[in-house]
């Protein structure tokens, strides 16, 4: 799904160009996105590559730890999912003329969390010492007490930012229910390069802090000024109307207090993954917390553009169904755009996993992180992180599946319960006797079980009353075990690939390119050859879209 067309089909009754118009719409949306999402995800690499480059050990540490404190206050006010609530109950006042109670929600929710949120960011910003000290217990220990010291000063610089997150998160989902998706993926990109313009400047003054303040003049600039701007330029019947409004017994307001509430409370795996691996990470030797950090800001380079564009672009189409009382479209939007992602998802990771060591050599490769231990093990983690990518990819389109019927409760639970009982033991145990490594692996073993099992319950709960439209969790395993049995072929024709090059490039960047190219090229050859042989619909699907475009 990440450049699908033709998502879904409509039912049987519709015309064939009203499936046509209504399919190319959240294809175009994906694609829109998907080209965003690169650019905010090449932009967010090049300020972690700049960081990781002209600071030391102590400071990129420190770096990595003054986001702990932040990330925990936007879990707390569950500002990463803030449209996921937002827009169903935005989206189901406005398809019923009701605009007027539209607005006085959007201005209930910016007076009330966002009065939260200041009061939240002083205390924050009072014991941040303490609170560090929660998060990252290593850090008392004395050879890290550098690192501590300069945590304190960049998180206290970094917290304030979680409002114009926030804020700026609830213009954006007003401008995703109208389907303006633009502003979405810009917002990450100016974000990342006001932080990285201003983190250089401020750099000979304030030293590494320069970067903290990069962090909240970005997000002041990114996520909250640019969809301002946009939602402005919006026709006027959709531009926000805010009014302070403290209100807590709009039935609006408790609805969406109900379905937030889970996700606060909750400690699903996708929300809490990276805290828990911080956690263990603290008490490893200086350096593995930003090794880890940037193995993991490469997987997620890959995964936001194929799972967040998707998942973002089919959340509106998904509520709107919804509300309709369409759940055989549903269904089946969800059952076809999830069969592709996958189909593209697999391949995607089984690259990563042959290049992880050039791409992390050339993106990585650079000042004080040039250093052959620090690139391996940094390489290690990026591989040991991509296995997870098609599990990660599919859970955030499938966890939207449950949020568009109003459901935020199952994948809260579910993910809840996984922590709790078996992610955070097994990072413990993988910890302990194979450190970082073990870690990583951890994670991507975490959120395979964790798609496996809100996908298995999604489909329970669409086979039931009143929805009656199963996903078909046979299309689906098809997909996945022809599709990875391809990538089993590929990944070992480009191992062997990988073997034969080593003795014959340069060991330098031009010698990654050339592993990448040759390795890529044989690889993909494999792939496709053996898509054909196995007959995986979704590879039929991708060739004649491609050929489509061509004759274009």
């Amino acid at each position: 799904m990440a450049s699908p067309a033709n998502l879904t089909d409509l039912s049987a009754s519709t015309t064939k160009n009203q499936a046509t118009s209504a399919s190319t719409r959240p294809m175009q949306a994906v694609l829109t996105l998907s080209t965003l999402f690169f650019l905010a995800r090449f932009t967010g690499l090049l300020q972690r590559q700049i960081i990781s480059a002209l600071l030391p050990t102590a400071a990129t540490e420190a770096y990595s730890v003054a986001f702990g404190l932040p990330d925990l206050l936007n879990y707390m006010v569950a500002g990463g999912a803030i449209s996921l609530t937002f827009i169903p109950i935005f989206t189901k006042f406005w398809n019923r003329g009701r605009e007027a109670e539209a607005w006085r929600f959007f201005s209930t929710l910016a007076s009330v969390v966002g009065a939260a949120l200041a009061v939240l960011t002083a205390l924050m910003i009072l014991w941040t010492p303490q609170l560090l000290l929660l998060l990252f217990p290593g850090l008392i220990e004395p050879e890290k007490s550098e690192t501590y010291q300069l945590a304190i000063q960049m998180t206290r610089i970094i917290l304030p930012a979680q409002l114009f997150f926030y804020l700026g998160g609830l213009l954006v989902g007003v401008l995703n229910t109208f389907k303006r998706f633009g502003a979405t993926g810009w917002t990450s990109a100016l974000n990342n390069l006001v932080a990285i313009v201003v983190g250089i400047s401020f750099l000979p003054f304030f030293g590494p802090v320069g970067f903290a303040w990069g962090i909240l003049l970005g997000a002041f600039c990114g996520n909250f000024m640019l969809p301002l701007l946009a939602a402005q330029r919006a026709p006027r019947a959709q531009r926000p109307r805010f009014t302070v409004r403290f209100s807590l017994a709009d039935p609006a307001v408790r609805r969406f207090i109900a379905l937030t509430l889970p996700i606060i409370f909750g400690v699903s795996l996708p929300v809490v993954d990276q805290f828990i691996v911080r956690y263990f990470a603290s008490s490893l030797p200086l350096g593995t917390l930003t090794f880890l950090e940037n193995a993991n800001r490469l997987m997620i380079a890959a995964q936001g553009v194929l799972g967040q564009a998707a998942a973002v672009a089919a959340f509106p189409y998904l509520a709107g169904e919804s509300a309709s009382g369409d759940y055989r479209a549903f269904s089946e939007f969800l059952r076809s755009g999830l069969r592709r992602l996958l189909f593209v998802a697999l391949p995607v990771s089984t690259l990563l996993l042959l290049w992880a060591a050039p791409i992390t050599r050339l993106l990585y490769g650079y000042g004080q992180f040039n250093n052959p231990e620090k690139l391996r093990e940094t390489a290690l983690y990026f591989a040991l992180y991509s296995i997870g990518i098609f599990a990660w990819v599919g859970q955030g389109l499938v966890a939207r599946g449950f949020y568009a019927l109003g459901d935020t409760r199952t994948p809260t639970i579910i993910g809840s319960a996984l922590t709790l009982f078996f992610f955070i033991p097994l990072c413990a145990f993988m910890a302990h006797f194979n450190g970082a490594a073990g870690l990583a692996f951890a994670t991507t073993i975490g959120a395979a079980i964790y798609f496996l099992s809100v996908l298995i319950l999604l489909d329970k709960k669409l086979s039931k009353s009143p929805y009656k439209s199963p996903l078909g969790l046979d299309k689906i395993g098809g997909t996945l075990l022809r599709t990875g049995a391809a990538c089993s072929l590929m990944g070992l024709a480009g191992v062997l690939s990988l073997h034969l090059m080593f003795g014959i490039v340069a060991n330098n960047k031009v010698g990654d390119l050339e592993l990448i190219a040759w390795s890529g090229a044989v690889a993909i050859f494999v792939f496709s050859a053996s898509a054909t042989r196995f007959e995986i619909a979704e590879w039929s699907w991708l060739r004649s879209k491609i050929l489509r475009r061509r004759r274009a």
